[in-house]
């Protein structure tokens, strides 16, 4: 948890409300038909078991967690459903000039239709709205799947967090967005 706060204040630590309503709305993906509406408190006990059925078992975020994500006036989380099964969630932090991607997940049965990749152009189309810098996230660093898919959308790596996966004892690398032009100063040796 306390990794996970030190994200707000990484680039950009100003919060921002969302300054938008989302509606919810339906969309063809792959000439399927699905769902997509925000993510509320009374959805918690359905993200725990997606979140069970995604990861193999172990929910990922507690139920605070969640909940405290579900709070922020600056988050949005978004469930995507397939007629009444819910197969995707994206979650993003809108800051003054970042936003940044706080989770993706597709269940098993419906990865690589190219409901990830949706999700992320749309959160990227938001945060370009609101008028962001740039998007950033964390992935583990052992995920080749989703780093593939933030490259080919034009995230690149900046860092790596060490033993930011405490539970797993793996790292995450640090990928960006620059949605603007920008410049970021080499240290000289």
């Amino acid at each position: 948890m306390k990794k996970f706060k030190q994200l707000n204040n990484f680039f950009h630590p100003l919060k921002t409300d969302l300054g938008f309503e989302f509606t919810p709305f339906v969309a063809t993906i792959n000439d399927q038909i699905f769902q997509v509406m925000e993510a509320t408190e009374e959805d918690i006990p359905t993200l725990m078991a997606f979140e069970t059925e995604v990861y193999h078992g172990v929910a990922t975020w507690s139920i605070g967690k969640f909940r405290s994500e579900l709070r922020k006036d600056n988050s949005l989380y978004l469930l995507v459903y397939h007629e009444s099964q819910l197969v995707a969630l994206i979650g993003a932090r809108f800051y003054l000039k970042e936003t940044h991607i706080t989770n993706l997940s597709v269940v098993p049965d419906f990865q690589n239709q190219g409901i990830g990749t949706w999700l992320m152009e749309l959160m990227i189309d938001l945060a370009r709205q609101k008028s962001s810098e740039l998007v950033s996230l964390e992935v583990r660093i052992d995920n080749e799947k989703a780093k593939q898919l933030y490259k080919k959308l034009g995230f690149e790596a900046l860092f790596i967090r060490k033993n930011y996966y405490c539970d797993l004892q793996l790292d995450a690398i640090n990928m960006v967005l620059w949605l603007k032009p920008h410049r970021l100063k080499k240290r000289e040796k």
